[in-house]
């Protein structure tokens, strides 16, 4: 934590991108010739699209002559080994899926770990979660048989689980969104714009959040931001893993074409994730990345905690240092909050930065 101390003349994100290349930058030299990155998302959840866009700049950044290919849940089958082998290290996708929550990503994780303990495995910045304990054993004892594999973490609590359970390095870092390319602040159209998620990590009740907002007597509008219509690019993206999974000889030809589909997919989805942030003069939220993104477009943002606690223990480990970003333990706080504030106006558009 020191590094951030030292660092508190310089804006925010760029300290934080700097703690990034400290971690990961040793770790990948010498060994960049041909990245395989494991698991990039291909659904619509704008926060993990985010992690890719940021993982992929900071690969083209530091080391722009590596080729990158990539296989997900979607594509992978055993059949695919023998391409992932000519790869000369393996990064692991970040986010919050290590552990038992999404079990379907995690057990690819365990055989990624199992097929290549003789490769160099980096997991990206993540967030751990377990609750059944024959999960936990299971990953401690694929992590133990593997001699380079090199766990990120993203919050304390996920650093304190992995170094009592796993035997390897374990590293505190930030998110990989935090390497994205700067964002643009438009315009609000709303008071309050309020982004909760619909999955199974919901923790706070978004009726009586709403309603609470509601007494304030700002303007209010809410969504998500895990559901979009199925666009061309999201077409060529199924169809190409499709063809990857159903041929997999063909993996290595069609490798290069899919990471750029992959990728534009990426774009739009962060962009659409973007416009809805954009909307609210304020951002109220229950996940990780409207919060991170929010705290990105300088937009004033109060965040709830999720299910398995990531998202309180990401803003103690470093979104509160950014003077807009609020943790909110309880609906009643945010009710007292905006009664005590008394009804805030929709952000002038002459303080917009273009």
């Amino acid at each position: 934590m020191t590094a951030i101390a030292n660092a508190r003349e310089e804006p925010l994100q760029t300290a934080l991108q700097r703690l990034i290349d400290d971690a990961l930058v040793p770790l990948i030299n010498g060994h960049a010739e041909h990245i395989c990155l494991i698991d990039p998302p291909g659904h619509s959840n704008v926060g993990d699209q985010a992690i890719l866009l940021g993982e992929l700049s900071f690969l083209r950044r530091h080391f722009p002559q590596a080729r990158i290919s990539f296989f997900d849940v979607d594509n992978y089958s055993s059949l695919c080994d023998r391409f992932i082998e000519r790869s000369s290290m393996i990064l692991l996708h970040g986010g919050g899926n290590f552990g038992d929550i999404w079990p379907r990503h995690h057990a690819l994780r365990l055989r990624i770990l199992d097929r290549f303990a003789h490769k160099r495995i980096v997991q990206l910045p993540q967030s751990i979660s377990f609750v059944d304990p024959e999960t936990l054993a299971a990953t401690s004892a694929a992590i133990a048989r593997h001699p380079d594999f090199h766990l990120l973490v993203r919050d304390h609590a996920s650093a304190s689980l992995a170094k009592a359970n796993f035997d390897c390095p374990v590293i505190l870092a930030p998110d990989m969104a935090f390497c994205l390319d700067p964002l643009a602040r438009t315009a609000p159209s709303t008071d309050i714009f309020c982004l909760l998620r619909t999955d199974k990590e919901v923790a706070t009740d978004h009726r009586q959040l709403l309603a609470a907002l509601a007494a304030s007597g700002n303007s209010i509008e809410s969504g998500d931001w895990i559901g979009e219509p199925i666009e061309r690019v999201k077409r060529l993206d199924r169809y190409l893993s499709r063809h990857c999974q159903v041929r997999p000889g063909a993996a290595w030809l069609v490798n290069a074409p899919m990471l750029r589909v992959r990728e534009e997919y990426a774009r739009r989805r962060l962009g659409a994730g973007v416009a809805m942030l954009n909307r609210g003069g304020v951002v109220v939220t229950d996940r990780l990345h409207a919060h991170i993104l929010s705290c990105l477009l300088g937009i004033p943002n109060y965040v709830f905690n999720s299910i398995d606690g990531k998202v309180a223990a990401f803003h103690s480990a470093w979104t509160h240092r950014f003077p807009d970003a609020h943790r909110m333990e309880s609906v009643a706080q945010l009710r007292d909050h905006f009664a005590a504030q008394g009804t805030r106006p929709v952000t002038p558009a002459l303080e917009v930065v273009k």
